[in-house]
């Protein structure tokens, strides 16, 4: 007998679009955080930070204190300058096995990025380095993207955006992602049948 996935198994397996329905709706960070590459994808629960704009201490802090598996979410205050992310974090957050980083501000250092293929969600890209005058705070509960994120909430990313689903709600969600994931091939199979778009969609 195969046993049934876990729901955090299930829920890093899907699109980040499916889980938002599945979520009833919620969870989406704003569209102006996006993969620096389009082949992108982050899951894994959240570790958070929040720093002044323009300060990294708090990141370097992170790195060194977030666990394999996870993804530091940074609450840099939307700040478009004084980057929040850079190249030797980059390398240090993949040695370590952390997944990936969400960030409401900017990231320098892409071509290093991109040459670890490390996922890095941002509102774009700074070439100003940031300052290390304040500690910050690491895992607490943050606002990033107009959504609320707090430590170990799942983080889902991928070319369509980011979403974010409590603990709490991580059995119920999967429970309802793995049914519309089901749903979304049926119509695909009703598709190859010939059935009119309308009907499949339930439309009219």
């Amino acid at each position: 007998m195969v046993e049934r996935p876990d729901a955090l198994t299930v829920l890093k397996s899907m699109p980040a679009a499916t889980l938002w329905e599945a979520a009833g709706k919620r969870g989406d960070l704003s569209p102006r955080i996006k993969p620096l590459f389009p082949e992108a994808r982050v899951a894994g629960p959240a570790f958070t930070v929040k720093m002044f704009p323009g300060e990294t201490f708090a990141v370097v802090r992170a790195v060194n204190e977030a666990p394999p598996g996870s993804v530091i979410v940074i609450d840099a205050g939307a700040a478009e300058r004084g980057a929040t992310w850079g190249g030797t974090v980059t390398f240090e957050a993949r040695r370590k096995g952390i997944n990936g980083v969400v960030s409401n501000g900017t990231v320098r250092d892409l071509s290093e990025v991109l040459e670890h293929k490390f996922p890095v969600f941002a509102i774009g890209s700074s070439l100003v380095a940031g300052l290390r005058g304040h500690s910050g705070w690491l895992n607490i509960p943050i606002s990033i993207g107009e959504a609320v994120v707090n430590p170990g909430d799942l983080v889902v990313g991928d070319q369509d955006g980011v979403v974010v689903v409590p603990v709490s709600e991580w059995e119920a969600v999967a429970e309802r992602a793995l049914a519309r994931r089901e749903d979304e091939y049926e119509r695909e199979r009703r598709l190859l049948r010939g059935d009119p778009l309308l009907d499949v969609l339930k439309i009219g």
